[in-house]
């Protein structure tokens, strides 16, 4: 039996082998595929161009509330940044006139610093770019944004109305040699300065002492000695207060007469005639115009008098007269 078996898988075997030669003769054209693995490369070029970007900030700047002549220290920083560029640059500005209600205040009377000042002082703005010689550093690929620092001040010409004053200030950053390119799609070029000119009236006289010459007793000298009290710079009407002190003797101050034999007048009289000086501060009703740009010095006369009344002792005699404008 089991030769038998044997037998029969032998014939089966060999029946397959037969089965499959004869395909493998008939199939002339049956081929056998297998996967394979290669390798090509891509070479990528870009040209990297110069460039310089520009941000400033902040884009408002104050310098508070000033009267005329005041200034501000050139201390109010702006800092121009590079963001991202590759080459170093120089910081050009330029500005423009300061207006207010068609008042104007000169582009010049803003200055320009590299650094901090104790004091004002620094360089004139003007209304054409300036190349300031301050350098912005290259940046690189560790360090993309590099700025610096420019700091402003203002001055306040004479006369200058009061009001609220807007002036801007326009960046631009170039090369080294000389070419602007910086990036077009940023706004932030422009810096808004704003000043308060606060309503001011100052005060000068000429001269600063008076001499009566000499008074007999019971007599008096007219009221026409001239005082000229001006205002300097100022931007407002100011109106004269006067007050005085007793007169006292030189040599004796217990010896004296009453402040009321001082007179004084808007206009000269050639008498002895006006309104009696006090020792509280008084409104003289007299006016000084307000000064402007173009008369900065406005001013106005009072006169005195003096009366020496009857019995003084001989001697000299002395007074303070204070004077005041009020605005």
């Amino acid at each position: 039996m089991f030769k038998g078996k044997a037998f029969d898988y032998g014939i089966i075997v060999g029946a397959t082998l037969v089965l499959f030669f004869a395909l493998l003769a008939l199939s002339g054209n049956l081929r056998f595929t297998y996967a394979s693995t290669s390798t090509n490369t891509l070479v990528a070029n870009v040209a990297v161009t110069n460039v310089i970007y520009l941000s400033v900030s902040p884009n408002a700047i104050s310098f508070g509330s000033l009267s005329p002549l005041g200034s501000y220290d050139a201390n109010v920083q702006v800092t121009d940044t590079d963001n991202g560029g590759n080459i170093e640059a120089n910081m050009l500005v330029e500005g423009t006139s300061w207006t207010y209600l068609g008042n104007t205040i000169g582009v010049s009377n803003t200055l320009w610093n590299p650094t901090a000042l104790s004091v004002s002082g620094g360089n004139s703005l003007s209304n054409t770019f300036t190349n300031t010689g301050i350098i912005i550093p290259q940046p690189t690929l560790a360090s993309p944004y590099k700025s610096n620092n420019i700091y402003f001040g203002v001055t306040i010409p004479g006369g200058t109305q009061p009001g609220n004053y807007v002036q801007t200030i326009s960046f631009e950053n170039e090369n080294t040699t000389g070419t602007t390119t910086y990036n077009s799609v940023s706004s932030a070029y422009t810096v808004t300065a704003s000043v308060n000119v606060l309503a001011t009236c100052f005060i000068s006289l000429s001269p600063t002492s008076l001499n009566f010459g000499s008074i007999v007793a019971n007599a008096n000298v007219p009221t026409n000695n001239l005082v000229t009290d001006l205002d300097p710079n100022g931007n407002v009407a100011a109106t004269i207060f006067v007050e005085g002190t007793s007169w006292n003797s030189v040599s004796n101050t217990l010896i004296g007469f009453g402040v009321s034999n001082t007179l004084w007048n808007p206009s000269s009289l050639v008498t002895y005639s006006g309104n009696a000086l006090t020792n509280t501060l008084t409104s003289t009703g007299i006016t000084i115009p307000a000064p402007t740009q173009a008369n900065p010095t406005t001013n106005s006369p009072i006169y005195f008098g003096l009366g020496v009344p009857g019995g003084t002792p001989a001697g000299s005699y002395s007074q303070t007269i204070t004077i005041e404008n009020s605005c």
